[in-house]
């Protein structure tokens, strides 16, 4: 910072620690002055101001005690300013309130004497009332739900309302009188305080302003935009409509594709430790912690017991090894992509590159591996079938033979139809007031967008069913078979004795089914997440999508007695 000129050769003195002319961790600048080294300035930090950063703001803690308050995404602070004898000045300023936060802090200047919060369309709020402005002081308010603004609409009845202006404003002192909580109301012209003395002052205020920055709204997707001064303005910001997000409304959650980006991205406060980030941080991490010692536990043993070359005879143990390996990949994955998910937002991990590489690949892999498993659990019910129907004559060499190819074709397949992923995503930058986030985002068009719900239907329909309708034809054919040796007795009472032997395997089957079917119902649901402020249905019908890939031991060796048998011998 002590250096200047065109390519930053001449060095300046001015700025060095020792002679930093900036007070209160302001930076210092040098001037790009060839004909003095002794000037500078300072850039302030938020709370200070001056030539040298000198000056304290005042600042203004606003606390929020309404709930209906602390669920608004940004709120208008209507500053009033009393002058003699003249019209009262009037300036708002926009604040964005964060995810999970019901505190503000606001920095100012100038000088005010009465301060209103506007959370919605002419619902407002008395904040600070006072006679004298004090310079640098430190204010903290809190705003109770008795604090609201009443309309005259809900003081008066109809016949008052329907008077003059001239003849109604005459009884604006009695609603003080008779509402001793009452601490403020409004008409179209005017805003009015009750005082301590229960009379009504009552100043012209402005209900009508209109944000879109004076006919140059740079705001997408219907956002509003507002300046910090209408006659000279030098900041604007957007307020965004429900599914839309960014520093310009660029970002939407209508129609999303279900990822912890969109889930648990905003409610990750940057720069801040991980015990102090919102509860559904805390709570995902301990879900996650515990499935991944699950799964890791689960895709171990299942290796190890279908590594084995007694029990890797057929084709049906070769699925089940390749879906254990899967198994063990997907919930590193998994962990991989929470743990970048929560370093970036919080700026510890800034690599651009890996984040970029994370961005393309995790989600993707993630897609793969899940659907490349449920495929491989068709697989396994699918031979279960021909094993039935072939009884002594199944190959069992063959059908190794076929596995193996079936195993590579179910890769190539979840890959191809997922490749549409990594394409259409980025890592975007977003600087949204005071907070600086870094978005993973993937963007379809309405073709690929069709695409997409199709290879989510295809990738979820195909493989249950093949699961469930193989069960069921598995139960038959050996209920079939048995009848015909044992005639004595009827094929409806043997459907019931391999109905109650193998109900684990259908059972099995259901549980597959059911607990994916609410990340795909999620996944596919019109409209959008209208406030990431309630992600427990979404983390849930997420996570809760990656269980029958951690409990292959539970459904699949401990019902079979070889595999139990070889799962007993390991553990012993």
């Amino acid at each position: 910072m002590n250096k200047f000129g065109s390519k930053c050769y001449l060095k300046s003195s001015i700025c060095q620690t020792s002679n930093n002319p900036c007070q209160n961790n302001g930076i210092c600048i040098p001037v790009d002055d060839r004909m003095s080294l002794n000037k500078s300035t300072c850039l302030c930090t938020e709370n200070f101001y001056g030539t040298r950063c000198e000056n304290m703001k005042n600042r203004i803690d606003i606390e929020f005690d309404d709930d209906k308050i602390s669920m608004m995404t940004f709120v208008f602070i209507h500053f009033i300013t009393a002058i003699k004898d003249d019209n009262h000045q009037h300036k708002t300023i926009l604040k964005k309130i964060t995810f999970d936060q019901n505190m503000i802090t606001v920095f100012i200047t100038h000088s005010f004497h009465i301060l209103f919060i506007e959370v919605a369309n002419r619902i407002y709020y008395l904040g600070v009332l006072r006679e004298k402005f004090i310079e640098s002081e430190h204010i903290q308010t809190r705003i109770l739900p008795n604090y609201q603004c009443l309309s005259i609409n809900e003081l008066m009845n109809n016949t008052f309302l329907n008077y003059s202006f001239v003849h109604r404003a005459k009884y604006y002192p009695y609603l003080c009188q008779q509402q001793k909580q009452l601490k403020c109301f409004y008409d179209n012209r005017y805003m009015c305080i009750c005082d301590v003395n229960r009379f009504s002052n009552c100043f012209t205020f402005n209900h009508t302003l209109s944000y879109d920055c004076q006919g140059e709204n740079i705001c997408e997707n219907g956002g509003l935009c507002f300046q910090d001064n209408i006659k000279c303005p030098s900041l604007s910001i957007c307020v965004c409509p429900e599914c839309h997000y960014g520093t310009k409304c660029q970002f939407s959650t209508r129609g999303f594709v279900l990822s912890l980006d969109y889930i648990l991205g905003y409610h990750i406060k940057p720069n801040i430790l991980f015990h102090r980030q919102p509860f559904v941080i805390k709570i995902s991490l301990i879900i996650i912690v515990f499935m991944f010692i699950l799964g890791m536990i689960n895709g171990v043993l299942s290796i190890a017991i279908f590594c084995k070359e007694n029990v890797r005879q057929t084709g049906c143990s070769l699925y089940l090894l390749a879906s254990s390996c899967n198994s063990l990949l997907l919930i590193i994955v998994l962990v991989i992509k929470f743990s970048q998910l929560i370093l970036s937002q919080t700026a510890i991990l800034t690599n651009r590159t890996f984040l970029t590489l994370n961005c393309i690949l995790l989600d993707m892999i993630l897609k793969v591996l899940v659907a490349s498993n449920d495929w491989f659990y068709g697989c396994v019910t699918l031979e279960r079938v021909f094993t039935v129907i072939n009884g002594v004559k199944f190959n069992q060499v063959k059908s190794k033979q076929i596995a193996k190819w079936i195993i590579l074709c179910v890769f190539l397949l979840t890959i191809i139809t997922h490749i549409h992923d990594p394409i259409h995503r980025q890592l975007i930058n977003d600087f949204d007031g005071d907070e600086q986030r870094l978005w993973c985002l993937v963007r379809y068009s309405s073709s690929i967008n069709i695409f997409n719900i199709f290879i989510t239907f295809f990738h979820f329909l195909i493989p249950f069913s093949i699961n469930l309708i193989s069960t069921i034809i598995l139960i038959i054919s050996i209920a079939r078979s048995r009848s015909k040796v044992r005639s004595k007795i009827s094929f409806k009472k043997h459907l019931q004795q391999q109905l109650h032997q193998h109900k684990h395997h259908l059972f099995a089957s259901c549980a597959i089914i059911l607990l994916t079917i609410p990340r795909l119902i999620i996944s596919l649901i019109r409209g959008c997440m209208k406030s990431p402020r309630d992600p427990w249905l979404y983390i849930f019908g997420y996570l809760i999508s990656f269980i029958p890939s951690i409990v292959t031991i539970i459904v699949f060796v401990l019902p079979a007695k070889k595999y139990k048998d070889e799962f007993i011998a390991i553990i012993q």
